[in-house]
Formats: C-alpha cells, sequence, structure tokens
C-alpha cells in the first residue's frame, strides 16, 4: 500500500528557502546539537554563523538553506544547511553543515537542500564544494549519503582541508548541468 491509497499518511509540502529569522535560530542549534555529530567547536561556529544570518543586513557571505513544513499553520523548520566560499580560493565553497529532523530523514530533504545549494552555487560559477567529516562509525551514514550525492573523498591534501585526525575531505565538481544533481 503506497501513501496515496493509505489514508493514515499524511503529506506535507516541503518548502527550501534561502533565509533564517532569529526564531530560526533556536531550532536549527537544536538539530545540531541532537544530531551527535557535531563538535562544541562546531557548534559554536555554527551558532555564530547562525545568529549573523538571521540578524545579519545580506552582507555575510554565507548562505543558509531551511526546509519547513506548514504544522497547523505554523512553520515548522525540518532541515538546513548553511555554505560559504572558500577565502581566497574563488569558484570554491565548503558545506559547512546539514542536518535535518531524524523524523523526516530518509524522505529526500537532505538532498533536496543539497541540490538547492548547488544550483546557487552554479549560478554563481562554482566550481567545486567541499565538506570535512569524520571517519568514526557514528559517521557512516553521514558518508553514504555524501557519496549518494555525487560527493567523492579526496585522496590527497589541499592546503584548505587538511583533515583532523580521523577526518576525511569529500569534494563536489560542478557540472554545468546542476540537474542531475537530487
Amino acid at each position: 500500500m503506497t501513501s496515496q491509497e493509505d489514508p493514515s499518511v499524511k503529506t506535507q509540502e516541503v518548502e527550501i528557502s534561502s533565509w533564517i529569522t532569529p526564531d530560526d535560530v533556536e531550532k536549527i542549534l537544536n538539530m545540531i546539537a541532537t544530531s551527535g555529530l557535531f563538535s562544541p567547536s562546531e557548534i559554536d561556529s555554527a551558532e555564530s554563523l547562525a545568529w549573523d544570518s538571521a540578524y545579519g543586513n545580506g552582507s555575510s557571505p554565507d548562505t543558509f538553506l531551511k526546509a519547513t513544513i506548514s504544522d497547523a499553520g505554523r512553520e515548522a523548520v525540518i532541515g538546513f544547511l548553511c555554505f560559504g566560499p572558500i577565502p581566497y580560493w574563488p569558484g570554491n565553497y565548503e558545506l559547512y553543515a546539514l542536518a535535518v529532523e531524524p523524523e523526516f530523514q530518509r524522505l529526500g530533504i537532505g538532498s533536496a537542500l543539497l541540490g538547492e545549494m548547488n544550483k546557487l552555487i552554479a549560478n554563481q560559477s562554482g566550481n567545486s564544494i567541499f565538506l570535512e567529516t569524520k571517519t568514526d562509525r557514528a559517521y557512516e551514514t553521514a558518508r553514504l549519503f555524501c557519496e549518494a550525492n555525487n560527493f567523492s573523498p579526496e585522496h590527497r591534501f589541499i592546503k584548505q582541508f587538511i583533515p583532523e585526525n580521523g577526518g576525511i575531505v569529500y569534494r563536489c565538481d560542478l557540472s554545468s548541468d546542476v540537474e542531475n544533481f537530487h
């Protein structure tokens, strides 16, 4: 039986937008903290980026994308990502963070956020997107997600990305056909 045949399954439209409000910041920080995948320093950095984005005047080079649903007439943030250009390396970007609420994982929301990011970066003549994650077993799902979304492990050090102990750098090369991205 599909969700279309089962009346107990509720279908909701997910909207992706490229801005966050001060009200979104606590929800985003909670997603980061409860994921268990971010170090205290990464949480501090995410908090700084989120508040700068929420209260900024648009001058920050970093971008937040959020996925929301309408829940009882109110917007509920169910996922987000944050990325920005790599200083002194034109055309290259870093994906700083991505999280989706557990009950909404494996529904394509993370992939949709990545697809929107890829389109925005391609529109800015971006070439590549980098991210760093860890090789611990706890990060296996994150690595598989990256690989399923056109990121490949880098097998050489890049001066902007020398991974910490237990870290691995992934790279996604953008093509002119961003429609190939999820």
